[in-house]
């Protein structure tokens, strides 16, 4: 079976991950398509994303302002939690600062993604679209039989047809339960098991049939960042694991039923500090 791989050229720690696990699997891959980092078009979710950013930070600096008033500095010396800071409405909120916790090892051996194909051999072709001719070309001479996908804008139909088998995207939370973004979070304040799924691509969203779904601990990670960490880590681990199996027709797609699960968008600032909480208090499914 012809294992393509799709993703972005400069994004390099999640390729080498994805390729690295795939090999520990005993998984040759064909080929590497890969959109070139000057081409890279910020998507609706990514624009989305830095509109909320920006109001986020001017919502912060309002807080450091209000933080450093007079009657503002009720702080704990010395300690991690501490109180002072204040949410947009001006009522007093507690925050809490950690330690960052060490990060997960990635592969060393290689720096980009450059590295990695010529070392193994593994042919990469770059492309200034991923839902372009150039990108179709490439697939069709790879004679793909199955497209993964590695963390790719949005990926057209006339693409996602072209597999012989399917296109697998891996998901940071249970389907069909948990829909969307910021899953890895709704997971936790919804209670519901915080998972990766490995699934099959169709015209919605996180709507194809589910390959392999695996629960993660994250029992030693107290902030939202130190989880999604480790599920952006062990994804990839995940997904090199559905395709072994797949490959070895150990496993077989089940078709979701759409109304079994709930579409989730961006989270708000004041549920991630529930989430927060969640995670630090260990409330959680």
């Amino acid at each position: 079976m012809n294992l393509v791989l799709l993703c972005k050229r400069h994004n390099h720690r999640k390729v080498l991950e994805i390729l690295s696990a795939l090999r520990a699997q005993n998984l040759e891959v064909r080929g590497v398509v890969a959109l070139e980092a000057r081409a890279a078009l910020p998507s609706f979710k990514e624009l989305v994303r830095k509109l909320y950013s920006r109001r986020l930070a001017s919502a912060q600096a309002r807080k450091r302002a209000a933080e450093n008033a007079p009657n503002a500095r009720l702080r704990a010396n010395g300690k991690a939690a501490h109180i002072g800071a204040f949410n947009t409405n001006g009522h007093a909120a507690l925050r809490f600062s950690a330690k960052p916790e060490a990060p997960l090892a990635i592969p060393s051996l290689y720096k980009t993604v450059d590295d990695y194909t010529r070392a193994h051999n593994i042919p990469l072709v770059a492309v200034p679209d991923l839902n372009g001719k150039a990108c179709v070309a490439a697939l069709q001479k790879f004679q793909t039989d199955l497209l993964i996908l590695g963390g790719t804008p949005i990926i057209r139909a006339h693409v996602l047809q072209l597999p012989r088998v399917g296109t697998l995207n891996v998901h940071m939370a249970w389907l069909p339960g948990v829909r969307g973004m910021n899953v890895a979070e709704w997971s936790v304040y919804t209670h519901a098991p915080v998972a990766v799924t490995v699934h099959f691509v169709d015209a919605g969203v996180d709507t194809g049939a589910v390959l392999y779904r695996e629960q993660i601990d994250i029992a030693e990670r107290r902030s939202i960042a130190a989880m999604r960490q480790k599920l952006s880590f062990e994804q990839h681990r995940v997904l090199a694991r559905a395709v072994r199996l797949f490959v070895d027709q150990q496993l077989q797609p089940e078709p979701q039923v759409r109304e079994a699960g709930k579409q989730y968008y961006l989270m708000h600032e004041r549920l991630k500090q529930v989430v927060e909480r969640k995670l630090r208090e260990k409330e959680y499914k």
